[in-house]
């Protein structure tokens, strides 16, 4: 009677993250395929001097929260260091992993792409501000940011690389009925390694637009993308195509 009974999932996000995932989508009846094409690799570094000096802070990702505090730690500091700056998380999953260190978001946008957060921050003045992230993140809000006269530093915290993928986990992924992508990274990595191991049937389903132009870019159709995006969003669109399309590939 699970919305996923008789599916097959592959989750192709990084190893640390793919659990929590594959964790919901068997709860509704799934068999999940665990095929992370990236992994997170932090990147070296020390915090900018007198954090105290920003009077926003942005986090990107759940990762770059992780990231951050594990170099404060090293550091010697705590979530005190933040004190006095509004901190905006780009969406609930960094909401959550910044709760989880003792610091309430101040601006969570409707919008989980750096776009809403641009649009969630255009009525705060913002003097000068830290946008805390990957490496490889787009520039859209440190860009928007300076265009309204604010002084940004970019802290870029890790970098995303490839995961190979084993002979079973690519025999697997050719029985699978969805493809999960979460990020542009996943779906760079994937199919520099993994595309021969799809399915003809198999659906590929993308948690947002950036990830969706990312995969068009490399010539592949998402089957449907995530109303809202995060992870949530993404099991919910899953639910929504099992269920109009009974019969599975």
């Amino acid at each position: 009677t699970r919305p996923l009974h008789g599916r097959t999932i592959a989750v192709t996000r990084a190893r640390a993250q793919a659990s929590g995932l594959g964790a919901r989508l068997r709860e509704l009846g799934a068999e999940v395929v665990e095929a992370p094409a990236i992994r997170i690799r932090p990147l070296a570094g020390e915090l900018p001097a007198e954090l105290a000096r920003y009077d926003l802070v942005c986090l990107t990702s759940p990762n770059g929260v992780t990231c951050l505090f594990d170099r404060l730690t090293t550091a010697g500091l705590d979530a005190r260091a933040l004190h006095g700056a509004r901190v905006a998380a780009i969406g609930p999953g960094t909401a959550r992993a910044l709760a989880a260190r003792g610091i309430r978001a101040d601006v969570v946008p409707e919008r989980f792409v750096a776009e809403g957060l641009v649009e969630a921050l255009a009525g705060i003045d913002v003097s000068r501000a830290l946008v805390a992230r990957a490496a490889e993140a787009r520039d859209v809000l440190p860009d928007a940011l300076r265009e309204r006269g604010a002084e940004v530093d970019v802290l870029a915290l890790y970098e995303t690389v490839s995961e190979p993928l084993s002979d079973a986990q690519r025999r697997a992924l050719a029985g699978a009925d969805y493809v999960t992508f979460t990020s542009s990274s996943t779906v760079r990595f994937f199919f520099e390694q993994a595309a021969d191991a799809l399915g003809a049937g198999t659906r590929l389903a993308s948690i947002g637009p950036v990830t969706s132009q990312t995969l068009r870019e490399l010539g592949h159709e998402p089957a449907f993308e995530a109303e809202r995006h995060d992870i949530d969003g993404l099991v919910d669109a899953l639910v929504t195509d099992a269920v109009d399309a009974p019969s599975g590939r």
